[in-house]
């Protein structure tokens, strides 16, 4: 339950509704809810039908070229010996839609292959920016904010999905962060989109039984919080919406039915909450979600199979409840990172920074197959593969492409070079 003992009580007259929306947002265990006017979107009941567009993301930097292996090089087994994945380990991709003897994907992508038979799943090669950088913060920052300068005078300083939520959103659960906190994607703007770590312990109460008496005591602590203000009706207002967005959410996972098989994997579970507001019919269109663990400096050999296992069941079993609803067919996948590896084995059996990594594009909506171009042996003899593919390009095409936003130049006003159409949606 919400602590309210005189935290509270000491905000100044004039608390605008904005503050009181967050505060009894965050009463309700929700990390922030926007400035709407008017009740918040309730949920539908079931699927609707809408294009949705979710970025998983591999924190610390995969190591794509043991996820996609360029197995027809000799230098990928030269330069990694005891790393490298042997091609008869590795799952060929010579089947399905758009057949390719090139490369294979690492052992434990079964679902994923098999999405690529069914000409649902692409690979973009050497995707990136300029002038890269090996620092995690500075490169999450980057991908974050969808800039890779500083912020123009007049532009300010915001992530790529608050801009999109600006222009697109509609309401405070267009966009929603499952799992990961507040990532810097969602900072700034206007919209404040909907963060929340996990559905099942989004609530007014702290614990359970007496769940009644705890939300009463809770709003009854809220308003008295607010009393004097001047805006006691706000007060009233912001914890209205707020109990009413945690039933909603509690009667979704309450009444969630799959015939999917979610491990206890942090993905897996991120992805089954994404999976419920799906079924139970939020109107959201964009998720960000992902988990960590992918900075493979030693180790890597087991440490990277666990990882590329805990992807692959979570998405197989979010893929499973899409295509159960109805929804896969307008659904695109993004799987990211803020870098790549290097190309060789460093002293502990892991692998360190590198720059432009291959990217998965994973659902109904994708147009399967290999896009950018083609890792020679040059690119595997050097430290690393530069980037000929700018990561703002590929989100941009998903979203005007897939999920038919405006104003994608106000989203990404920088200047990309190179800028290019691929086709994978």
């Amino acid at each position: 339950m919400c602590n309210c003992k005189g935290t509270h009580r000491h905000l100044p007259k004039g608390t605008s509704r904005r503050d009181i929306l967050k505060f009894g947002a965050l009463a309700a265990g929700i990390s922030l809810l926007g400035p709407w006017r008017g009740a918040l979107p309730l949920a539908h009941g079931s699927p609707v039908n809408r294009k949705r567009f979710v970025v998983l993301n591999l924190f610390g930097g995969n190591d794509s070229m043991n996820m996609v292996i360029p197995h027809a090089l000799q230098p990928y087994y030269d330069r990694r010996p005891g790393l490298a994945v042997e091609a008869d380990d590795a799952l060929s991709l010579n089947q399905g839609a758009n057949p390719n003897a090139t490369y294979s994907l690492h052992p434990q992508l079964s679902s994923i292959r098999q999405m690529w038979n069914d000409g649902d799943a692409a690979i973009i090669h050497r995707v990136g920016y300029p002038a890269p950088n090996l620092s995690h913060f500075t490169s999450q920052d980057i991908y974050s904010n969808g800039f890779r300068g500083e912020f123009p005078t007049g532009i300010p300083e915001s992530g790529w999905i608050a801009r999109y939520a600006d222009r697109n959103g509609g309401n405070a659960l267009s966009a929603v962060s499952v799992g990961v906190g507040r990532p810097r994607d969602f900072v700034g703007g206007q919209a404040n989109p909907f963060l929340v770590q996990s559905l099942s312990s989004f609530n007014l109460v702290g614990g359970t039984g007496n769940s009644h008496l705890h939300r009463l005591e809770t709003a009854k602590r809220i308003i008295e919080s607010f009393a004097g203000t001047g805006n006691s009706d706000d007060a009233r207002n912001a914890l209205e919406q707020a109990h009413t967005l945690t039933d909603q959410v509690q009667l979704a996972v309450a009444d969630y039915t799959s015939t999917a098989t979610y491990t206890t994997a942090r993905i897996s579970r991120q992805l089954k909450d994404i999976a419920i507001m799906v079924q139970a019919g939020f109107d959201s269109s964009l998720f960000f979600t992902g988990y960590g663990g992918f900075d493979t400096h030693g180790d890597q050999l087991t440490r990277h199979a666990s990882l590329m296992l805990q992807l692959d069941d979570a998405i197989g079993s979010f893929a499973q409840d899409m295509k159960d609803m109805g929804q896969w067919n307008d659904l695109v996948i993004c799987v990211m990172t803020e870098f790549g590896r290097r190309n060789f084995v460093n002293g502990s059996s892991g692998t360190d920074h590198g720059h432009a990594y291959a990217e998965l594009i994973i659902g109904g909506g994708v147009q399967g197959g290999v896009y950018g171009p083609d890792l020679v042996e040059t690119d595997i003899t050097a430290n690393f593969p530069t980037h000929a593919v700018d990561f703002r390009s590929v989100y941009k095409e998903i979203l005007t492409g897939h999920m038919g936003a405006a104003d994608v130049a106000g989203i990404f006003p920088e200047t990309i070079p190179g800028d290019q159409v691929l086709g994978i949606v």
